[in-house]
Parts: C-alpha cells; sequence; structure tokens
C-alpha cells in the first residue's frame, strides 16, 4: 500500500511538471509577420586595399542533397516576370553579338547580369533619348527608373539568398575623381538600391588602382584580382559591378569515368580532353536545329544549360532559333547519358557597348543627357568592359565577372526516355537561376 501511495505521488508530480502550474497544456504562440527590410545605405569610407576573405564553402558532393531544403526561389510580381524575360532576351541577343564579333579561335563567357546591374546603376545619372534608348536596349523601355531599381534589388537580393548550399555574391561601387562633387541623389540611389561602395579617389596616384584591384579580388574570390591596369587624372569615374559563384552539382560526374576523349573545334581540329561522364536523369529539348538540357546544382536552385546545335548547324543559327521560354517550362525529363569536357576559361570583353549598338542602332550617350556630378562634366570617352572567370569539373562550377562602366574626359511517373548527350564539339553553356530563369553567365566552349 505504501508503494502505491508513493507512485501515485510520483505519477501527480510528473504531470503538474510537464503540463505546467495551471495544469493546461502549453500551446506556442504563432510566428510574427516578419518585417519588410528596406535597402540601407552604405556609409562611403575609404578604403585600402586588403587581402580578400575565403567566402564559406557550400555543401560539397558528401552531404546528401535530398535531405536539404534551403531553396528559396526567387520571387518577382507580374511586371517584374515581364521585366525578368524581357533582360532575358537581351542576354541571348547580347551573347550572341559577342560570338559573332569574337576573335577566331577563342572561346568566351559572359555575365549579363552583371552588366545589366552595372546599367542599372549607370542609368541613374542619364535622362533624355541617352535614357530611353539604353532602356530600349535591355528591353525595359516601358518602366521608370524606379521600377527597374526596385527589380534589380529583388532580384539581386533574391539570387543571393536563393540556397545555403551554393555561393553567389554581387558587390557594386562607383569610384569617382575627387576633384568632382557628386550628386547626392545619384549617390543616395546606388547605396539604397544597390548598396554600391562609393569613394572620392585620386585617380593620378597609383596606388588608386591597388585600391580598386583589391575590391574586385575581395568580391571574387580572387578570381579577378586584376580588373584596372592603370588610372589617370582624366579618369571621371569607374561604376563596377562584380558577381561570384561556385556550387556543387547534385549529380557529381563520376570521377573514375573521367578519360581522354577527343573534342572535334570549330576549326576542325581535334585534341584529346579530360572528358567527364554522368548518367542521371536531366531536363532535356530536342528540334531541329539544337538539343539542350539543363543539370542541376545542389537543392536545384541552380541549374546548368547545355545549348549543343545538331550537326552540320551553325552556332549562330541555333542561337538565332534557340527559344528561351520553351526551354525554361522544362517540361520533359529524360534519362541523360552526359559527357562534357572538364575546362577552366578566363575572357575579357572589351566591346559591351558596341555590341549593345548592334542590338540597338538608335543606341547613343549624349553627353547633355548625362548627370552624375554637380559640375558640368561633357566629356564623353565612355567604356564599358568585362572580365570573366569560368571553372567546371566533376564536382560542381565556379564563376566570376566583374563589369567596369569607365568614363573618360575626352505523382507515379511513366518510364522515362533516355538520351546520349555527348558535348564534343563546340557548345553553349549558362548558369541560370532555376525560378526565373535570369542568365547568370552564357558561355561558348569551342574555340
Amino acid at each position: 500500500m505504501k508503494m502505491q501511495t508513493i507512485i501515485l505521488a510520483m505519477a501527480a508530480s510528473l504531470c503538474m511538471w510537464a503540463c505546467g502550474d495551471s495544469g493546461k497544456e502549453v500551446i506556442n504562440p504563432e510566428p510574427e509577420e516578419p518585417q519588410k527590410v528596406e535597402p540601407t545605405p552604405v556609409n562611403p569610407e575609404p578604403s585600402e586595399p586588403e587581402e580578400p576573405e575565403e567566402p564559406s564553402q557550400p555543401a560539397g558532393p558528401e552531404d546528401n542533397p535530398e535531405t536539404r531544403h534551403s531553396y528559396k526561389p526567387v520571387v518577382l510580381d507580374e511586371t517584374q516576370q515581364v521585366m525578368n524575360s524581357n533582360l532575358a532576351d537581351f542576354s541571348w541577343k547580347l551573347f550572341k553579338e559577342a560570338y559573332v564579333n569574337r576573335d577566331p579561335g577563342v572561346n568566351l563567357m559572359i555575365s549579363p547580369i552583371s552588366l545589366e546591374v552595372d546599367l542599372g546603376m549607370f542609368m541613374n545619372g542619364l535622362s533624355g533619348k541617352t535614357l530611353q534608348e539604353l532602356l530600349k536596349t535591355l528591353g525595359l523601355d516601358t518602366y521608370t527608373k524606379e521600377q527597374v531599381n526596385d527589380f534589380f534589388h529583388t532580384m539581386m537580393t533574391g539570387i543571393e539568398k536563393a540556397d545555403e548550399a551554393a555561393i553567389f555574391k554581387s558587390a557594386n561601387s562607383f569610384w569617382y575623381n575627387k576633384h568632382y562633387t557628386a550628386l547626392s541623389a545619384f549617390l543616395t540611389t546606388i547605396q539604397n538600391y544597390y548598396a554600391a561602395k562609393t569613394e572620392a579617389v585620386d585617380f593620378s596616384d597609383s596606388k588608386t588602382k591597388d585600391i580598386i584591384n583589391a575590391w574586385c579580388a575581395e568580391n571574387t574570390n580572387n578570381r579577378i584580382p586584376h580588373m584596372v591596369d592603370k588610372t589617370s587624372e582624366d579618369e571621371v569615374f569607374h561604376l563596377m559591378n562584380a558577381v561570384y559563384f561556385k556550387s556543387w552539382w547534385e549529380t557529381p560526374f563520376v570521377k573514375a569515368e573521367t578519360a581522354k576523349q577527343p573534342f572535334h573545334y570549330a576549326n576542325g581540329q581535334k585534341e584529346e580532353v579530360d572528358m567527364m561522364h554522368v548518367d542521371h536523369q536531366a531536363f532535356y529539348q530536342e528540334t531541329n536545329q539544337y538539343e539542350c538540357a539543363m543539370k542541376p546544382f545542389v537543392d536545384g536552385a541552380f541549374q546548368m544549360l547545355f545549348v549543343l546545335p545538331k550537326e552540320g548547324v551553325a552556332m549562330e543559327d541555333a542561337l538565332t532559333h534557340l527559344d528561351y521560354n520553351a526551354v525554361a517550362k522544362r517540361d520533359r525529363k529524360v534519362n541523360l547519358n552526359l559527357y562534357a569536357p572538364k575546362f577552366t576559361a578566363e575572357y575579357t570583353e572589351e566591346k559591351l557597348f558596341g555590341l549593345m549598338g548592334n542590338i540597338n542602332p538608335s543606341l547613343t550617350f549624349d553627353p547633355y543627357e548625362m548627370k552624375f556630378f554637380e559640375e558640368k562634366d561633357l566629356s564623353s570617352g565612355l567604356k564599358a568592359l568585362q572580365k570573366t572567370f569560368f571553372l567546371m569539373d566533376e564536382e560542381g562550377a565556379e564563376a566570376a565577372a566583374v563589369t567596369d562602366i569607365i568614363k573618360r574626359n575626352t505523382s507515379v511517373q511513366p518510364p522515362l526516355e533516355s538520351k546520349t548527350m555527348r558535348l564534343d564539339r563546340p557548345f553553349v553553356y549558362a548558369i541560370v537561376e532555376s525560378n526565373t530563369f535570369c542568365p547568370l553567365f552564357i558561355g561558348y566552349y569551342g574555340r
């Protein structure tokens, strides 16, 4: 009887402890609605060259991607979705112009998003026909500056936060001649929407190029450490964007199967290269002009798109007929037997404004319609260039770019079809964000 009494007392104590003093069940409160965080200005601070920090590494291929759920798709409203589609169209037109006008025997890669963000900042100093024709070139001529600024803020913030299992970062800066007084409205806009670093510098000082190059290295994981060869006192500004990407394949290429195999270059030459191989499920599309496939990175937040012209079809024709919207639908999945070369590439494009002029012959830059400073600046020397880096191996891919606008005085699924795709002749590749299909990088391999 004593033992029963002790047991009953212990049970009552446990019940009171579990239920709280009132003896009622404790219910977790509803989570509060997250507060909207507005973009905040970045205070311009003079800086000295610093050693770039190594970014935190994304999850490696040894982690099971099926156990991670960190992907947060970029969410755009209806207006921004149309803007994104128009910019994607511009991206592929620009890449085709870069391909057609490249030096013979050169692999190329550009970062459309890096150029577009840089132009987004740049347009805030433009007015009149110069502004309208620039926006027309991008396919954004029916939108206001505020809408364009808000689009790029939403897009880039979303991509940076899209996936914890990948690295994507973007940085902006405005380095301007200390003898000029930058308009506060322009500085505030690019700080608020683009988190741009703004700094007045002495372009006649040889150390200035080192400061700018250190910024480029820091924001590209040292992949583009040397963007500016020299600066001179006749320079008015450098308006820059840097982007960096690194992630792992969801299904890695099989290292043991990488072997020397022939690659057939555009000039007819053949060379033994390290050809990788993987057999996995992938989205695939095929037309009379080309075949294309998408290889996802971990979590599926980003995809690698491969475009291979059919035998006998010129690359220009394949790019002309490429239906990017159809590819983005991803409505056909197959068991893909994929072969792809392992390679590293670097590229410099110095004719960006010229390529844009091929897309829109009415594009001009009238110095009377540019206003970045309180002082009159009617100099017309304007140039846009970009440097890129790309690496693809069995485990994943890495890419970086810096764009510089320079102004000078002067259910049960049916069995999947099987396909083999052998990238052993010239092909195009692109890294895209999965939800918006925004092209981050587009490249050509095949010399």
